[in-house]
């Protein structure tokens, strides 16, 4: 497909077009929060603020699974509804995309398949949004190439001043810019493309490869000591993380009727492991904090074939005592 651009001020009409098939998904602040929800009118949308994870998208932090009721020896369960209408969101960035390929990879390997995070993705299209101004936390090219060449996403918007440069890497992503808005892009349009990618990277750290000196982590390392002395345990990390997955799987009775629910949770918590018998093969701190490094670095690679981080610096941003993970594996990988 050829390169084309559209004025900002055609956003609003082009996705009023959409209205009919999508359910629109924007970054959206509200009370100093910055997450992705659904959009009416795209003037309140916030491209500008780093938003929560595309997580929330497809692994919401709570999700029911079944409703049931109880009459005696027989029950009744009703099952979650699922929504049909297709999802289209604008303004995912590259860092939140490439965390899909990671969390597919982590569905894709049990039985029974996840069928709602799946059907979640099925039907999404996703539209980027390209990071100009990276967060002073930000590491992405040090861990991979998405803002340069991005994944999982169906296209891609280069802010250039009073347009959009769009680029488009799938045929779903194709169908949406044959609207009249959408226009041919210019080779002024296509300089600028590459004047703001390039300013965008200078401020942003080199690729080191973490993905093969990850393989010969210390187990015994003293920094770990030093975490722990430092975390509190509260979570934020995870919780902040595009490319954490782990969920608790809980009940909630009244009477004969209920619901099974699903919840974030972390191998943070010291009750993660603990288990029925009492026995928590990770009891301190010491133990958990390299258990999340070793997830994020070493056991992704050996599992997947690939980084468990995608460089976003949300947990780096948003730790309440200062602890960063881009610190911790160049101080581990050290020789």
């Amino acid at each position: 497909m050829e390169s084309k651009t559209i004025l900002k001020q055609d956003i609003a009409p082009w996705l009023e077009s959409l209205a009919d098939k999508f359910e629109v998904f924007a970054p959206v602040t509200e009370e100093g929060v910055t997450r992705f929800k659904p959009v009416s009118d795209i003037s309140s949308a916030d491209f500008a603020s780093q938003s929560k994870a595309l997580r929330e998208l497809f692994t919401p932090e709570t999700e029911t699974l079944f409703e049931y009721r109880v009459d005696g020896t027989k029950a009744e369960i009703k099952e979650a509804d699922v929504p049909a209408k297709e999802r289209l969101v604008l303004g995912a960035r590259a860092c939140d995309a490439a965390a899909l390929k990671y969390v597919d990879a982590v569905y894709s390997m049990v039985k029974p398949i996840d069928t709602p995070y799946f059907d979640r993705r099925a039907r999404t299209t996703i539209i980027g949004m390209f990071c100009s101004n990276p967060w002073w936390s930000c590491f992405c090219t040090e861990v991979n190439d998405c803002l340069v060449n991005p994944i999982e996403m169906d296209a891609n918007f280069v802010d250039i001043g009073d347009k959009y440069f769009v680029e488009v890497f799938t045929p779903k992503g194709e169908e949406l810019f044959s609207a009249p808005q959408f226009n041919l892009a210019s080779d002024a349009d296509k300089q600028a493309v590459e004047d703001v990618k390039k300013a965008a990277l200078s401020k942003l750290p080199a690729k080191k490869a973490h993905d093969t000196a990850c393989l010969s982590y210390d187990w015994d390392h003293a920094i770990w000591q030093k975490l722990a002395q430092k975390c509190m345990g509260c979570g934020i990390c995870a919780f902040s993380c595009p490319t954490c997955h782990c969920f608790d799987i809980m009940e909630c009775s009244k009477g004969k009727s209920g619901n099974r629910f699903r919840c974030w949770d972390t191998c943070q918590f010291e009750k993660f492991t603990t288990m029925g018998h009492g026995h928590n093969p990770r009891p301190s701190k010491t133990e958990r904090t390299r258990q999340r490094v070793f997830h994020k670095f070493k056991y992704s690679v050996e599992r997947y074939g690939m980084l468990g981080c995608v460089g976003c610096g949300r947990c780096i941003a948003l730790c309440p005592v200062g602890i960063d993970i881009a610190q911790v594996v160049n101080e581990l990988e050290k020789v």
